[in-house]
This record gives structure tokens, sequence and C-alpha cells, in this order.
């Protein structure tokens, strides 16, 4: 079932730094459905299991192959985050995670 917002909700996502987040919709699987994402023209993909979810293609070779590293984060509230960062753009992140106080726990390479 996919719901796309006509009227996008846009929340602050950290108010110290005043991060703007926009929501745009939801997607809600079943059972071994599987979605794809595309951002500019890197793809990443969701499955639905009996079990969970994959949340992601394989790290060490489908992200590596369009140029992207994975990332283990912690925010300052201790909450973890993978983080998946073009290679391009890795400056980009890092600023990112110095504004907003993200710690780097580990890079999956």
């Amino acid at each position: 079932m996919i719901k796309i917002i006509k009227k996008k909700r846009k929340f602050i996502a950290n108010k110290n730094t005043n991060l703007i987040v926009t929501d745009v919709g939801t997607i809600k699987l079943k059972n071994n459905e599987h979605l794809t994402i595309k951002f500019l023209n890197k793809k990443n993909e969701v499955c639905a299991m009996n079990w969970g979810l994959y949340a992601t293609c394989s790290i060490n070779k489908r992200l590596k192959d369009q140029g992207c590293v994975t990332y283990l984060t912690q925010n300052i509230f201790n909450k973890k985050f993978i983080m998946i960062v073009l290679k391009n753009k890795k400056t980009n992140f890092l600023n990112y995670c110095k504004k907003e106080k993200i710690k780097v726990i580990k890079i999956i390479k």
C-alpha cells in the first residue's frame, strides 16, 4: 500500500540545529514484498520478511558498486543509525555529523 501525502508535512528533526525534514508519504509492505528507493542515480532496497526487514541491499557489494559507503552512527541521545553516504559527498556527511553532534562508530567498506 502506498500513501502519498498531498500536503507534505514539514517538521523540525533537530531543534538545536533547526534541521527541517519533509514527510512525503508511507509505504506499507507485506511479507516477502520488496521496495526499491531511488535517489539521484543510486538505488537502495527494503524487503519485508516474516521475521523483520532487510533494511538495505548488500553494503559491501551493491552499495559499494554504486559509490556508497555505509556508516554506523550514534547521536547524543545514544540512538544508533545506519547511514549510506555517497563517496563524493563524504565531506558534506562529516559536516552534517559535526553540526548534528553525531559520532561515527564504524565505517563499513
